[in-house]
């Protein structure tokens, strides 16, 4: 069976953050998403799109496991952790690359 060719569509962002769904809710940090999400809208960014994933296998005991598209396709791809005592204003920092 052959699968018809697709064309191509552009995406409406530049940028995907992932954020590990497991430390998430290991830290009952469920709302960081939502919060982060929230704040890009509040700014009028369109351009970052916030996700939940799988495991990303970095499990810190006290933060969450973030990860930024541009980065990850880099030649030494990173992990980013946040710590609990960082709101979600430490992480918009950390986007806009402060």
């Amino acid at each position: 069976m052959t699968l018809p060719v697709e064309a191509p569509v552009a995406a409406r962002w530049k940028e995907l953050v992932l954020i590990c769904s497991k430390c998430m809710k290991r830290q009952d940090r469920k709302e960081l998403r939502r919060e982060l999400r929230k704040q890009l809208e509040g700014e009028g960014r369109k351009d970052i799109r916030v996700v939940a994933c799988g495991c990303l296998d970095l499990c810190p005991r006290h933060g969450v496991t973030v990860a930024r598209s541009s980065e990850l396709a880099a030649r030494l791809p990173a992990l980013h952790v946040l710590d609990n005592g960082d709101d979600s204003g430490a992480l918009l920092r950390w986007l806009d690359g402060g």
